[in-house]
């Protein structure tokens, strides 16, 4: 059975419709029937498959009206019409055109062309047809043009008959109208029933209502959590089914209303609700339900096993602001990098954004679906991370967790492993890493099995590898398979250029993060700003931005507030400090921290912050050096 049916009012039209078909290789199943047995066919036809029925005239107005399928008519052309008419001429020269208003409609304008007398017998009905034609031919009518019903009738009252045909073109047009209408027809069904296992299978509960604030649609999830039974409550009011749920209100408004929180029952479920408009008429409205405490628990669970684990990479090189050209070519080569799968190492000083480029490397990388795990090396004390890196079996250790633990490399399987400060890693876990790039597997704390490991690493230092190599705090090998892949980070004190951008980017961004309003920024405070040698980089720029926009929010910055963040202009030249460095990179790491400590009154918060260092470096280097006296230094 084909999925388009035609019923031709006569047999003609049945001929030459299978001629069409024949012609323009349609597959169409063609049946004869005029009106009441057209629509009896076409009833048929439907119950058979037929997605759309083509007719002409009366036979298609009527099928149209009785039969739930979709009907597109052979149109009557004004040249059929005319075709008509002139062989009727031959007959007589009162002529009736009788049929349905939408097929003989403006016949009578040809009476000038034809020379003729036309008479339009409009006929609602089939039984109405022979009674019509009757007062026609009383009235003097001589020939009648027409249908088949208006033919047959005229016959049988004796008047000559001229039957208005359709021609090829008119079928073969009716024939692609209706292969559209079957297809649209079919991508309706397909995305209703798309729709029907959404809203079935959808954990929210949905309900909507008409334009009179009836319940038309009750999901089975707003049946679970509103303790609903969707045959009962279809078709009444909303308001008497959700008193405490705002559908009319929405309705009658336009506005929406969403985020708001509704008790059914013992259970407190958070709701949308939103207005249905078609064109600009408010026809409606839909709600949406969902359990306050599955949400809350969902949300705990993303936290836990990302967010607060660190283990999503934020940025991409969009969120890098930026117009110097050197920084632009980093860019473009961290990009390059992305695409490839090899070690990459980031240099530069701290605070200049080592791991914000990692990030968007990550984001960047075929890896991008994967986990972005990061890890501060000076942070973690070395007894703890070593399990932090590799794990740990139940009993490895006293206070090992019952069942072991993952590490990062486990936690980074498929994704990227940020290793920071990886300058700051003992000779023994330095041994341990290369043995992973070299075998890409691992072995936790206290097991024997060796675990295989997709990650791609990413190391970053503030140090000179190269002269810790050469002086044997750094293992040659290791450095080696580090940086395969090397991106050097200009400090911010080399590409001023960005400086007034990215005053402008943080001030928004803290701004919007904080509620308040940014301050403004002179040109002569940008220069002061500028002047600035910046040892913590972006990260100290931040830092300031931020006290200022607590500071000064919606207001002016004045010299005043620069110099109480960071000491009178003339007392900072380019450095903070007056150093004649000389000796080893380690001496002269030395000299600096103890110059910046008288310079902070012993400070260490501050020393700590104006050198970039964290506590735990900073902690280190002075029980290395015995700066400050022996041992551990009280605040750190």
């Amino acid at each position: 059975m084909s999925y388009l049916g035609l019923v031709a009012p006569y047999a003609g039209l049945a001929e030459l419709a299978g001629q069409v078909c024949a012609e323009l290789e349609e597959d169409v199943t063609i049946t004869v029937g005029d009106l009441a047995e057209g629509v009896k066919v076409a009833r048929e036809l439907a119950a058979r498959g037929a997605e759309v029925i083509i007719s002409r005239g009366g036979t298609a107005t009527a099928i149209s009206r009785y039969v739930e399928v979709p009907v597109v008519e052979i149109a009557v052309s004004a040249f059929d019409l005319v075709r008509a008419l002139a062989e009727a001429r031959e007959l007589g020269q009162y002529i009736g055109v009788a049929g349905f208003r939408n097929v003989i409609y403006g016949t009578k304008s040809l009476e000038p062309v034809l020379g003729v007398h036309i008479e339009e017998l409009i006929i609602e009905a089939e039984e109405d047809a022979a009674g019509i034609i009757a007062e026609g031919k009383a009235r003097g009518l001589e020939v009648i043009a027409g249908d088949a019903v208006s033919v047959r009738s005229a016959r049988e009252l004796g008047l000559q008959a001229v039957l208005v045909t359709s021609g090829k073109e008119a079928i073969s047009q009716a024939i692609r109208e209706a292969r559209e209408v079957a297809l649209v027809r079919r991508r309706e069904r397909a995305r209703a029933e798309q729709l029907k296992v959404i809203l079935d299978f959808a954990y929210e509960g949905i309900v909507a209502v008409d334009q009179e604030g009836c319940i038309t649609l009750v999901n089975p999830a707003a049946e679970k959590i509103l303790g609903l039974a969707a045959h009962r409550v279809v078709g009444r009011p909303a308001r008497e089914v959700l008193p405490g749920v705002p559908l009319d209100q929405v309705r009658q408004s336009g506005q929406k209303r969403l985020g708001e929180l509704h008790r059914a029952g013992n259970t407190l479920v958070a709701e949308n609700v939103v207005p249905v408009i078609a064109g600009r008429e408010i026809v409606g409205a839909v709600a949406t339900f969902q359990d306050v405490s599955y949400l809350q628990t969902v949300e705990t669970r993303v936290r836990q096993e990302l967010y607060l684990k660190g283990h999503v990479a934020q940025f991409t090189f969009g969120d890098i602001v930026t117009q110097s050209p050197a920084m632009a070519r980093v860019i473009e080569r961290a990009r390059q990098f992305a695409a490839a799968e090899a070690t990459i190492l980031i240099t530069g000083e701290t605070g200049s954004g080592k791991e914000m480029v990692a990030q968007s490397i990550h984001n960047a990388s075929r890896r991008r679906e994967g986990p972005f795990v990061a890890v501060n090396c000076a942070a973690v004390p070395e007894n703890l991370l070593e399990s932090e890196l590799f794990g740990y079996e139940e009993g490895a250790f006293t206070g090992a967790r019952k069942g072991g633990k993952k590490g990062l490399f486990e936690l980074a399987h498929r994704g990227t492993l940020f290793l920071d400060e990886i300058g700051e890693l003992s000779l023994n876990l330095q041994a341990r890493l290369l043995r992973v790039l070299q075998q890409k597997a691992i072995m936790r704390v206290g097991g024997d099995r060796v675990l295989p490991v997709d990650v791609r690493i990413i190391a970053a230092t503030h140090r000179n590898l190269e002269e810790a190599v050469s002086r044997e705090t750094f293992r040659r090998d290791l450095y080696y398979r580090l940086n395969v892949l090397h991106i050097k980070l200009p400090p911010l004190r080399e590409r001023l250029e960005d400086l007034p951008l990215l005053i402008k980017t943080l001030a928004e961004k803290i701004s919007r993060r904080t509620g308040r309003l940014p301050p403004l920024f002179s040109e002569e405070i940008i220069a002061r700003l500028q002047a600035y040698s910046w040892p913590g980089n972006v990260r100290e720029l931040e830092n300031i931005i931020e006290r200022l926009v607590v500071l000064r929010s919606g207001q002016e910055v004045q010299p005043a507030d620069l110099e109480e963040i960071l000491g009178p202009a003339e007392s900072r030249p380019q450095a903070g400090l007056q150093l004649t460095l000389h000796g080893t990179l380690e001496e002269m790491e030395a000299e600096i921290i103890r110059q910046t400590l008288t310079l902070t009154n012993n400070d260490k918060d501050e020393t700590c912050r104006r050198l970039g260092l964290s506590k735990t470096t900073l902690w280190r280097r002075l029980k290395s050096w015995q700066v400050g006296g022996q041992g551990r230094v009280s605040g750190i």
